[in-house]
């Protein structure tokens, strides 16, 4: 029975050139007997239905001859896997020609599982800390000191295997730090670039092994880290630190320490973007008549002058007396909300001045 290669594209039967290979390019990373889960018949039927459906001329003898297509097409020459006779890379990529070394190895890394490099390109392992801090240590900035148990770079051979620091040549690799392969498949035969097992991409070999870390350029350790905390710095903010994480074996890249920065609630300030908003309390008779208070701030103490008949409620703006901005200069504004406090208590003298002061519709 013919096979019916809209089908197992699953496109229909007026599909366009486009549909018909952005379909291909799915089903052949699905199915890529490479890849994990992947199936080498499914893989081959989808590549011969691809090479007939993408050729204008295969495709009209298809729809032409229908359950015959096979016998009709016998001699037109063209197979399905193992034979890439009318396959074309044009087709499937939008470009002519390929170099084995740019953007083809790019474009089909997903399919064949990636493509080699001459270095081992794994990097250590990342580390997340989180930081408390007060708003005056956020207004000012802080150092802090922590102790990480990590594995650092061997501070004997810094990283490279070696006693005394001393290499020579990998003689399996010839110094290239990676050994090239040749990858047969259904479209042919690929080299494959793989990076060097005995150097580990390097290059190089101890001529004798490290001690202290047994050749891997690692090792287990306490180390000290401080972290500085710029002044301005927000809740919720992240301070990356590069090459302070984990290292990994071999001489390969480290990882990098990101510190998670949360700001404790202030009891008297409240903090919006880098302006600050506080609520200071009056005597009735400040209100009335005005006069100064001091106002107390991250940085000290400053005098706010108090006009006459001040309402309650009033807001004062002070400019450049909130958070520093961060990285950047200036600050930001400090916005002092009045309040009219009542006592407690008053004498019989200070009552009667009020009962006079009421009479008159004070």
């Amino acid at each position: 029975m013919a096979k019916d290669y809209y089908d197992i594209l699953g496109v229909s039967k007026d599909a366009s050139e486009a549909e018909i290979k952005k379909a291909y390019r799915k089903l052949a990373h699905t199915y890529h007997p490479d890849k994990k889960g992947g199936d080498e018949a499914k893989f081959k039927e989808v590549n011969e239905a691809y090479q007939t459906l993408s050729d204008p001329q295969k495709r009209q003898q298809y729809n032409q001859f229908g359950s015959n297509y096979q016998q009709a097409a016998g001699a037109g020459g063209f197979g399905g896997y193992g034979n890439a006779q009318g396959f074309s890379f044009e087709d499937l990529f939008g470009q002519s020609g390929f170099s084995f070394g740019g953007g083809f190895e790019d474009v089909f890394s997903d399919v064949f599982g990636g493509r080699g490099r001459s270095q081992n390109q794994s990097r250590g392992k990342d580390i997340q800390l989180e930081v408390e801090l007060t708003l005056e240590e956020a207004y000012k900035g802080v150092s802090r000191n922590v102790e990480l148990d990590i594995q650092s770079v061997c501070e004997v051979c810094d990283g490279t295997g070696a006693e005394n620091k001393k290499t020579k040549q990998c003689s399996t690799c010839q110094g290239k730090g990676y050994i090239d392969k040749q990858v047969r498949t259904m479209l042919g035969t690929f080299n494959q670039r793989e990076t060097c097992s005995t150097c580990h991409g390097k290059g190089e070999v101890p001529i004798s092994v490290c001690r202290a870390c047994n050749g891997m350029g690692v090792k287990r350790t306490k180390k000290q880290i401080k972290i500085s905390v710029p002044e301005g710095i927000s809740h919720g903010q992240t301070l990356e630190m590069r090459g302070m994480g984990e290292a990994t074996p071999y001489g390969n890249s480290v990882g990098n320490l990101y510190v998670h920065v949360s700001i404790k609630p202030h009891s008297r300030f409240e903090r919006k973007g880098d302006d600050l908003y506080v609520t200071q309390d009056i005597v009735y008779t400040t209100a009335v008549l005005g006069g100064s208070i001091d106002i107390k701030t991250l940085d000290g103490e400053l005098t706010l002058k108090v006009p006459k008949y001040t309402q309650s409620g009033k807001v004062f703006r002070i400019k450049d007396k909130g958070m520093p901005h961060l990285q950047a200069r200036g600050h930001g504004d400090m916005f002092v909300t009045l309040r009219i406090s009542t006592p407690n208590h008053i004498s019989r003298k200070a009552q009667q001045l009020l009962k006079d002061l009421q009479s008159e519709g004070m």
